[in-house]
C-alpha cells in the first residue's frame, strides 16, 4: 500500500444544454464588454465565475467500471456520502482530505470515477455592450447571478416550458454587481432531443469520458419530463495513458475544467416582429419569456436570462 496525498487542481464545468452542439465562446469588444446583437441577444460561454458543489466520491480503477459496480471495482480516494462543499474558480486548488494522506495499492489504473451531488451553485457577473433587464428588475450593462429579489434557481424544465414572471430569472442588472450563488438541480441532462440520463463520446486531456445522472448511487435517473428524479452526477473516464501508482508517487491531482464553463444568455421577444431568436416570441407564437422582456425596435430591454453550467470534464495526473 502506498500513502499519497490527493488534491484537486480545479477547472470544472458540468454537463448541460446543449448536449448535441457546442455553444461559442463570448466575444468581447475593446471595452471588455460581451458583444450582443442589435437587440441585445447573446448565447455564449465564458471562463469567469465560481461554482460550488458537493464532492462525494473520487476513485481510481484498475478495470472498466460501470454505473452499477464502480464502488466494488475502484479504489476510493474520497468517499463522503453526504458530500464535501468545494468552491471552484479558475486556478484554484482544493485539498479534499485536509492534508491527510491515504493508502492506495500500487499498480496500473485505467479509469477514474467522480460522483457529486446533483445540486450545483453558480456565481458570476458579466459586462455587456447594451443595458439588459435582470430578473430582480434592475437595468444596466453590468449583470450578475442573483437570489435577492428572484427565485434564486435555474430549471431546465422551467426554461423548456417558459416563464410566467420576471423573478423566475435568477439574475439582476445595474451599476454595482452583488453576485450571489444561484442553484440548479440536475435531475437529468437537457438537450435538443429532450432529457437524457447519459452523455457519451466526450473527451478531456486525460482521455474519453461518460456522464450520468443517477437516482441512487448505482441506478440511472428517469428521463420522463414529468418524473425527473436525478440525485447524483457521475463521471467515468478512461485514461489514454494509464495512471501508475509506484513507491515514488507523492500526490494525485484531479483536475476539473473551468474554461468555457459559464453559459450565459440574454434574450427578448417582440409583440409585432417575427424572428427566430431561441426562446423569443414570434408573430403568432407563444410567450416563453417574461412579459417584461418585450422589446420593439428602440423600446424596452432584452432580459439577462441565466447563468448555468456547461460541460463536465475532469482529468487526473500524478507526481
Amino acid at each position: 500500500m502506498k500513502k499519497i496525498f490527493v488534491s484537486l487542481s480545479l477547472f470544472i464545468s458540468l454537463a448541460h444544454t446543449p448536449i448535441y452542439a457546442q455553444t461559442a465562446s463570448c466575444s468581447y469588444n475593446a471595452n471588455g464588454e460581451i458583444v450582443t446583437d442589435t437587440s441585445g441577444y447573446v448565447d455564449c460561454v465564458a471562463d469567469t465565475g465560481e461554482q460550488k458543489l458537493k464532492a462525494q466520491y473520487l476513485a481510481l480503477c484498475r478495470e472498466t467500471p460501470t454505473v452499477s459496480d464502480y464502488q466494488s471495482k475502484c479504489e476510493a480516494l474520497v468517499n463522503v456520502p453526504s458530500g464535501k462543499d468545494i468552491v471552484l474558480s479558475k486556478g484554484a486548488t482544493v485539498d479534499l482530505l485536509d492534508n491527510q494522506p491515504i493508502s492506495l495499492p500500487e499498480g496500473v489504473y485505467t479509469h477514474a470515477v467522480v460522483r457529486i451531488d446533483s445540486e450545483l451553485k453558480m456565481r458570476g457577473s458579466y459586462l455587456f455592450d447594451k443595458p439588459l433587464l435582470g430578473g430582480a428588475g434592475g437595468i444596466g450593462k453590468l449583470c450578475w447571478s442573483a437570489t435577492t429579489g428572484t427565485t434564486g434557481t435555474y430549471s431546465d424544465t422551467q426554461d423548456y416550458q417558459g416563464y410566467t414572471s420576471l423573478n423566475q430569472l435568477a439574475t439582476q442588472c445595474g451599476s454595482a454587481a452583488n453576485a450571489e450563488f444561484t442553484l440548479q438541480d440536475y435531475k437529468a441532462f437537457a438537450g435538443i432531443g429532450g432529457f437524457s440520463n447519459s452523455i457519451t463520446g466526450r473527451s478531456s486531456p486525460s482521455g474519453p469520458y461518460e456522464l450520468y445522472t443517477l437516482k441512487s448511487v448505482n441506478a440511472l435517473s428517469s428521463t420522463n419530463p414529468l418524473s425527473l428524479d436525478g440525485e447524483y452526477l457521475l463521471g467515468i473516464q478512461a485514461f489514454t495513458n494509464p495512471v501508475i501508482i509506484t513507491p515514488n508517487l507523492k500526490s494525485i491531482d484531479f483536475g476539473f475544467k473551468l474554461e468555457n464553463m459559464f453559459h450565459i444568455q440574454s434574450n427578448w421577444q417582440s409583440l409585432t416582429v417575427a424572428g427566430d431568436n431561441p426562446g423569443r416570441t414570434s408573430a403568432g407564437g407563444g410567450n416563453k419569456l417574461p412579459i417584461q422582456c418585450i422589446k420593439d425596435q428602440s423600446v424596452g430591454n432584452s432580459c439577462f436570462l441565466y447563468l448555468k453550467p456547461m460541460g463536465f470534464e475532469f482529468s487526473v495526473s500524478v507526481k
